[in-house]
């Protein structure tokens, strides 16, 4: 081989390895979950910018529906809450503009629900203390500001079955064109009154619908027959 063609190979292999499958990443590395990135490749861009997300949680979920991203950013800059998408594993991200911007793995769990303020610009403050770059223990609470109630993953918390409870609780919305499960918890994380949500069929074979309540999972009444619902409480991963 000529050595020309040796050396553009080589070059096109570094070029891309920031931006392997998370898994082969991952398997020499441990995740990312919520600290300043320090990624050498200076060349990584931003896949996607997300406007919507007004907590790590729901960035995540942007995430997760978008096939290429791999890990993202979330915090406040200069009062502007920002989400940010990456192709590649969060330690490749390379040093954001502002020590405000945390990186996150795509498959973190608990990730923060906790909206960004002046004092708190990452969001990942919680209840129980500060995140400091491993995953936060899915027992304690996480708490959104302007919101009284914990709405992070707790002990008792449902995540996925059919909804039994004994209330006969409506929903408070039903979002029109949630259809993926992440999409729909990221309308109840967005939501300061959404406790739970409820996603799948209400017909065999038919749409998936999304349904959010004001009450925890294990309070959701039973689905009518012929319809196939999954619960889960906000502070659940999907």
């Amino acid at each position: 081989m000529h050595p020309s063609t040796v050396l553009l190979a080589a070059s096109s292999f570094i070029s891309l390895s920031s931006c392997l499958p998370l898994d082969q990443l991952l398997s020499a590395r441990d995740q990312i979950c919520g600290k300043v990135p320090s990624g050498s490749n200076t060349q990584q861009a931003v896949l996607s910018q997300p406007s919507g997300p007004q907590n790590a949680a729901a960035c995540q979920s942007d995430c997760d529906a978008n096939s290429a991203c791999l890990s993202f950013l979330f915090g406040m800059v200069d009062n502007n809450i920002k989400c940010m998408l990456y192709a590649c594993a969060a330690s490749d991200i390379p040093p954001p503009p502002s020590t405000n911007l945390i990186a996150y793995d795509k498959a973190c769990a608990s990730v923060p629900t906790v909206t960004p303020t002046a004092a708190n610009p990452t969001g990942a403050n919680t209840a129980t203390g500060t995140n400091t770059g491993s995953e936060s223990n899915p027992s304690e609470k996480t708490t959104q500001a302007g919101n009284h109630r914990t709405r992070g993953l707790v002990a008792r918390d449902t995540c996925g079955g059919a909804p039994s409870g004994p209330s006969n609780a409506q929903p408070i919305s039903t979002p029109a064109g949630i259809d993926t499960l992440p999409k729909c918890r990221a309308k109840c994380i967005a939501d300061p009154s959404c406790e739970s949500f409820c996603f799948g069929t209400l017909t065999p074979g038919g749409a998936d619908i999304c349904r959010l309540y004001a009450v925890p999972a294990a309070s959701v009444p039973a689905p009518a027959s012929g319809q196939s619902l999954q619960v889960y409480d906000v502070g659940c991963s999907v």
